[in-house]
């Protein structure tokens, strides 16, 4: 066995500790880049990545190895060199700005699932070493006198993942951390993701699969039995064991085979998930579908099981079998905006439910422009070459926005939000005047005074990856036009309104309650906005009887109702605003459309008596709720 065998730089009591790691046990390398990786300082001229560096990044790939990067540097300059050695599609989860190299570390660390343990940090400054041992302190870690050794090693090992699917799966974990940051509420992420698990039972047709992660599962595996394929073929063998793989796929891809358990006499050999599951409880859930089994766990794990229901976000009923059943609900609905329509929706459980929310697009950047009402009205008649043009123009688009449910026949009810309107910029095209939302209304891209604060973070970008070169060319085709006026948008929803003569719209109205702990410029006076739109809106409902309002201000009672922004609230609020939008559904298609169905299971603690059922996780919240509502 090739043994990893250096000094580490971290003092404990003015004396050096020796520090063996097996290579074997390295199932991610954190790398820095200047003067590690490549030879030469980005920021202060041309860097060199040598031949047999690159090699043994693609290398690490092919053995199941998982490459990502914390630097010190400008994102953009990054990736663009990235870009130009040809490996920037084999690292992920990178971190790259000027910030303290710790925390970042030990954040990637835990947003992976990796222990750290199995974790080696490569870096040439000492300072960064020792700062992310303080944060990280299981880690391993060595300056770039050990690239060679690796090499070494994982060239004369052989390559057990020619297919990167190590790789693949953890684009799709790391595609589904950024999405999970638009949430307030992780319970909210978790059932919009749409996690589907399976348990399947022929174990044998995927016995290699099941012995790797028997192998190698640690967090997540509860009996730490390492069976032998052998072994676990005689396992497999005996007509009285219960045994089954797990494979999960949600919005964001497939996963495969993610879980195994094999049980005899009602007490579990094996009980083991992989830690790309670590959060979305299918440990839970394969627990309680197998009726609560008898487990002796071993060692730590991250996560433990209880005897309590299976999580309901798991294999969501999507069908409304009761409504298709009476066929009461003529048309289906649409809910189309940011992610204040993503929290009441989470409430709802049918399949004539249709969303159009933020997502996360094949650049890995932050797609919301498609839901303002600029766009929303071009989009679905640009032609094919149009749509290119766009693409190639615009960084920031994605070719999913321009597929939309809006003017989807069956469609007879629109929920529409207005957030974005006070929040996004309108950009001109100067060769032939065609308009585009995108961008803070406040950060003007075509503004060459900005470009520094883009490229360095200080501005916000929507995760895309600009470059001077690009914000030059932006501002040389469009100019900035502003945010769009309250006169603009009625005209907006007028033409919206011709195009779909048998629809009713419904609006939803900003808080004009000021977010008095706001600290962002884009939210400046956004309750002034908001007000000045409201008003004019509910005079365009009363003379308009296919406009309907649902009002944010009737449900918020304090700054306590919000969470980090005047555009986000907490769970109540959305559970209120649903519960309205509701009866706006009865109201023109017939019947209400399901509510998630036993919410109670979510939680220990609930309150009786209020209407609707409320509930929550922690004692606080249910503190508050009862001191709330007392019973008369």
């Amino acid at each position: 066995m090739v043994i990893l065998d250096f000094m580490p730089i971290f003092e404990s009591d003015n004396k050096k500790e020796n520090r063996e790691m097996q290579y074997s046990d390295i199932k991610l390398i954190i790398w820095d880049l200047d003067d590690s990786l490549w030879n030469g300082t980005l920021s202060e001229g041309d860097v060199f990545l040598p031949k047999e560096h690159a090699d043994l990044i693609r290398r690490l790939v092919d053995c199941g190895i998982v490459s990502s990067i914390c630097s010190k540097n400008d994102a953009s300059a990054v990736l663009e060199k990235l870009n130009e050695f040809e490996i920037q599609d084999y690292f992920v989860f990178n971190s790259i700005d000027w910030t303290p190299k710790g925390e970042r570390v030990s954040r990637m660390i835990a947003d992976m699932g990796f222990r750290q343990e199995n974790v080696l940090f490569v870096d040439d400054n000492v300072t960064n070493l020792n700062e992310v041992k303080y944060f990280a302190p299981q880690i391993n870690f060595a300056e770039p006198e050990i690239i060679p050794s690796l090499i070494n090693y994982f060239n004369e090992i052989e390559p057990t993942d020619l297919g990167h699917t190590r790789l693949s799966n953890y684009k799709i974990l790391e595609k589904k951390q950024i999405s999970k940051s638009h949430y307030s509420d992780n319970i909210q992420f978790l059932y919009s993701t749409n996690t589907h698990v399976v348990i399947n039972r022929d174990c044998i047709a995927e016995i290699d699969r099941i012995a790797e992660l028997v192998k190698r599962t640690n967090q997540l595996n509860y009996t730490k039995l390492r069976s032998s394929k052998e072994e676990l073929l005689t396992l497999l063998s005996d007509e009285t064991v219960d045994a089954g793989y797990v494979t999960v796929e949600d919005n964001f891809g497939k996963y495969g085979i993610v879980g195994f358990f094999a049980i005899k006499n009602n007490r579990c050999i094996h009980f083991l998930f992989s830690c790309r599951t670590i959060g979305q409880g299918v440990e839970q859930y394969v627990y309680s579908t197998l009726n609560f089994p008898e487990i002796q766990v071993a060692g730590d794990v991250i996560v433990d099981l209880k005897k309590e229901p299976a999580p309901l976000w798991i294999n969501q009923n999507k069908t409304s079998s009761r409504q298709a059943a009476k066929g009461k609900l003529a048309g289906k609905v649409l809910f189309k905006g940011p992610c204040d329509l993503s929290s009441m929706v989470f409430n709802y459980d049918s399949s004539l439910i249709l969303t159009e929310f933020t997502y996360i697009g094949d650049r890995q950047s932050s797609i919301e422009h498609q839901n303002h009402s600029v766009n929303y009205l071009r989009f679905p008649f640009l032609s094919n070459e149009e749509k290119e043009t766009l693409l190639e123009e615009c960084i920031f688009n994605d070719a999913q926005m321009f597929e939309t449910d809006l003017f989807n026949p069956e469609v007879k009810l629109i929920f529409l939000s207005t957030l974005l309107e006070g929040s996004l910029a309108v950009y001109r095209r100067k060769r032939d005047g065609y308009l585009l939302a995108f961008g803070e209304y406040c950060n003007d891209l075509t503004d060459t005074n900005n470009i520094d604060d883009f490229l360095n973070g200080k501005l916000y970008c929507y995760s895309n990856n600009y470059t001077k070169e690009w914000l030059q060319a932006f501002s040389n085709t469009w100019e900035y036009q502003g945010r769009i006026s309250v006169d603009e948008y009625i005209e907006n929803i007028k033409t919206l309104l011709r195009k779909r003569p048998d629809t009713t719209l419904v609006l939803m109205l900003g808080s004009e309650t000021p977010y008095l702990a706001n600290t962002r410029k884009l939210f400046e006076n956004r309750h002034l906005y908001h007000k000045e739109l409201n008003d004019a809106l509910r005079l365009f409902a009363k003379q308009n009887e296919r406009v309907l309002l649902l009002d944010f201000n009737d449900f918020i009672k304090g700054q306590d109702d919000f969470t980090d922004t005047i555009n986000h609230f907490q769970r109540r609020v959305y559970f209120e605003i649903s519960q309205k939008a509701n009866e706006y559904i009865e109201k023109i298609l017939g019947e209400k459309v399901k509510p998630k169905s036993n919410l109670r299971k979510l939680t220990d603690y609930y309150v009786p008596r209020i209407k609707g059922w409320i509930y929550d996780r922690t004692p606080e919240f249910v503190k508050e709720i009862r001191k709330r509502y007392r019973k008369q």
